[in-house]
């Protein structure tokens, strides 16, 4: 069974996987030398201090109960690592997709997809346009593992924003995914509208009230 939970303070160990606790975002070298913390304190603190002003900083995916993956993001004022990129996005208010991190016993099974579009639903809950991201060339031979390939944020809907040899930023238009949604919903009630005995189906309206619309009346 697999599970999607909000990422809190008492989950942060659950961060780790196959691999140690990336704190690369949320750290910056200070005169050319890393401040050295421990990382599951540096993580906490940043999940409180972004929960507390902004909500969960991601979602950790849970398969039959044991942590399988997860996917962060924030608004770029909490990234401090951004600093050191180029194609920063210069609005601290931009919400910025840092990383999506699956254990290796469940590659290719298309979870990465899973968290990024859980992502998206977080974004579409604080009323986001769009969700920027870094993302790292093959000429990024030095490319951290909490970068994310281009390949596959293009895979997933991304596109560049700014460009750049090996760190370009990508970003994720929320509007177009609603519009696309939206259109395939009314498709299928337009479908099922020109079936003999086919009630119209319903859709639910912002005012929360649910009821079949009248131009997908037979």
């Amino acid at each position: 069974m697999r599970e999607l939970r909000p990422l809190t303070v008492d989950r942060v160990a659950d961060l780790a996987g196959d691999s140690a606790l990336c704190t690369f975002w949320q750290t910056v070298p200070r005169n050319g030398a890393i401040v050295r913390r421990e990382p599951l304190e540096v993580l906490a603190e940043w999940v409180r201090d972004v929960t507390t002003e902004w909500g969960p900083p991601g979602r950790i995916a849970y398969v039959d109960g044991r942590p399988a993956g997860h996917v962060l993001l924030a608004p770029a004022r909490y990234v401090p690592r951004l600093a050191a990129f180029p194609t920063a996005p210069s609005d601290p208010s931009t919400l910025v997709l840092l990383t999506v991190r699956v254990n290796a016993d469940h590659q290719g099974r298309g979870l990465r997809k899973v968290l990024v579009q859980a992502a998206v639903k977080d974004a579409l809950r604080h009323r986001v346009r769009s969700i920027d991201v870094i993302g790292a060339r093959p000429l990024a031979v030095r490319r951290h593992p909490c970068v994310l390939e281009v390949a596959f944020l293009e895979k997933v809907g991304f596109r560049v924003a700014r460009d750049h040899p090996t760190y370009p930023r990508l970003r994720l238009d929320l509007r177009t995914v609603v519009t696309v949604r939206e259109e395939a919903a009314a498709a299928v009630r337009r479908l099922l509208a020109k079936v003999p005995g086919v009630r119209p189906v319903p859709s639910t309206h912002p005012d929360g009230v649910t009821r079949a619309r009248a131009s997908d009346r037979p």
